[in-house]
Parts: structure tokens; sequence; C-alpha cells
């Protein structure tokens, strides 16, 4: 999808920034909706679906990218030989992490410690972060907007933690998750 999408770029003449909107899709894309399996490093969850549009010079003038069937069990369950999607190890290796409260251990967090594969070969969650970042800013994401993002995903490993015991039939008590749940009411 990349090299099409910098082909038909390149030979409708529209390069530059726009070109760079257009690539810098895939980064987010990739932390939001990619995760590690057991075939692929890099498998993609979802389906998504590019409309491309022309103009009457047959220039690129608007491109829609939809995304569908998201894998969203992957959230809450995950398999001993697999990682759960890229965007919460990103999270946890950045300097966010801290104004987060978020631990830089993912055995830390339910929806992660399930699996014994924390790292990638030849990658940096770090690094792919930054990614994450300079793309989301390319694509005009405000510093605030990038806040709530990250506070989003900050939040989902935080409430994760927290575990409930029905008491009866219509009520539940939460069990020792008051460090999780002060850090999510805080962010």
């Amino acid at each position: 999808m990349k090299l099409i999408l910098q082909f038909l770029s390149e030979i409708s003449g529209r390069s530059g920034d726009f070109e760079q909107q257009i690539l810098e899709a895939n980064p987010i894309m990739e932390a939001f909706g990619n995760s590690k399996t057991i075939r692929n490093d890099n498998s993609s969850r979802f389906g998504k679906w590019i409309e491309i549009y022309f103009d009457d010079a047959f220039k690129i003038c608007h491109l829609k990218l939809t995304s569908y069937m998201l894998e969203a069990i992957r959230v809450t369950k995950i398999a001993a030989d697999e990682r759960n999607y890229h965007i919460f190890y990103q999270l946890i290796s950045s300097s966010y992490a801290s104004s987060f409260e978020l631990d830089s251990n993912p055995r830390s967090y339910r929806y992660l410690n399930q699996s014994k594969e924390f790292r990638i070969s030849g990658r940096s969650d770090e690094e792919d972060f930054r990614d994450t970042c300079r793309a989301l800013s390319v694509l005009n994401f405000s510093g605030e907007e990038q806040q709530r993002i990250f506070e989003i995903v900050a939040l989902i490993l935080h409430l994760g933690n927290i575990e409930f015991k029905a008491t009866c039939s219509d009520s539940c008590e939460i069990l020792d998750a008051k460090r999780d749940l002060m850090c999510a009411a805080r962010i």
C-alpha cells in the first residue's frame, strides 16, 4: 500500500507535503491497529479500504481511508506468544509514560502481561512512538489532541487492572485497584 500510494503521488504530480501526509497515515494505523502475532511481528488486526480521488488533471486531490473489523478482543485477551496493539508498548516506553503514571514494565498491566512477548526483535517501541507522534503532527493533530489520544490509551491500561467481584445479583466491589483507579481519575 505504501509503495502504491507513493507511486500514485509521484505520477500525479502531488509530491511534497501532500505525499508526506498520505504516507504518514501508515505509522498511525500500524500503532493503533497492528500487533505481533505468531506469524508476523507487524500484523494488521483490521481491514482498511482506501479511496483515492483524482481531479480533472488526474492529480490526487483527496484520499479517504476507512478502517473496519478491528480485532477489539485483542485489547483484553492476547495469546501467550503474541503482543497487544503496538501503541500500548510505545506509550509505556515513551517520555509521556510518567505523566500518565504508567510503569514502563509491560508486566504491570493485565492487558499486556497475558503474554510472554514484550519486545519485537529489531524494533524499538520508543522510536516507533516518536514516529507515531511525528505522523500525528504531519497530519495536523495538535499537541492537545495528541495528549488526549495518549490519555485514552493510558486510561485503557489503568482501567484494565481493575478487578471486580460480584457481591450479590445487582452489585459488585472493586478489588485491590486503588492505585490504577486513582491514576485513571487523575488523568
